[in-house]
């Protein structure tokens, strides 16, 4: 059963086994890193390619460091072929919301 405390933002759902991320995917940057939001998603640039899933593992890579998670606790739930993305990371989930909340730092941009 899905719980929704308030103060979360838009980008972040929790799950009872985690939580899940919408995320904007904008491959090939120069690195991997938070830029903002986007209609409330994270917009994420990845220092990836978007072939063979290079891109979707940098992403989860840089979302399990972010959440304090091992990398195999995260995948791509949605949109896996598509710039948007639901990524769903499996941990504690009040803890894996703060560090994520904390280590992304704040967030502007459209909502």
């Amino acid at each position: 059963m899905d719980s929704e405390p308030t103060g979360l933002p838009a980008w972040l759902r929790m799950r009872d086994d985690g939580v899940v991320v919408s995320v904007k995917a904008v491959p090939r940057a120069r690195r991997t890193q938070v830029v903002g939001l986007q209609d409330g998603a994270v917009r994420i640039q990845i220092a990836a390619a978007p072939h063979k899933g290079q891109s979707n593992a940098a992403l989860c890579a840089y979302l399990a460091d972010a959440a304090g998670v091992r990398p195999n606790a995260v995948r791509v739930g949605r949109g896996s072929s598509g710039a948007r993305k639901l990524v769903e990371i499996d941990g504690a989930p009040q803890a894996v919301a703060a560090l994520l909340v904390a280590r992304l730092g704040p967030l502007t941009g459209t909502s």
